[in-house]
């Protein structure tokens, strides 16, 4: 099931080649959770601004965060759980 979240969060990045952005994990409902993998990354684009697309998954859960580069803020939009 998937649920729209739309909710500021803390997230760990690393930084590589071409200025690629991987996220490792992020915080979330007073609990880390690792990213075991970033299944999808897209940009879009909100005025001016570029977004930052990661379809993520923790092993269990599907989530997608958002980086406005712009603000500089991170948000949880969706997680997808089974069920």
């Amino acid at each position: 099931m998937k649920t729209l979240i739309n909710e500021s969060v803390k997230v760990g990045v690393v930084f590589g080649n071409g200025h690629k952005i991987k996220p490792v994990w992020f915080h979330w409902q007073g609990s880390r959770r690792r990213i075991s993998a970033v299944t999808y990354r897209w940009k879009s684009r909100r005025g001016s601004a570029v977004i930052h697309h990661f379809s993520v998954t923790d092993g269990a859960d599907l989530y997608e965060l958002r980086y406005d580069t712009q603000s500089c803020i991170w948000e949880l939009a969706y997680v997808e759980t089974e069920g």
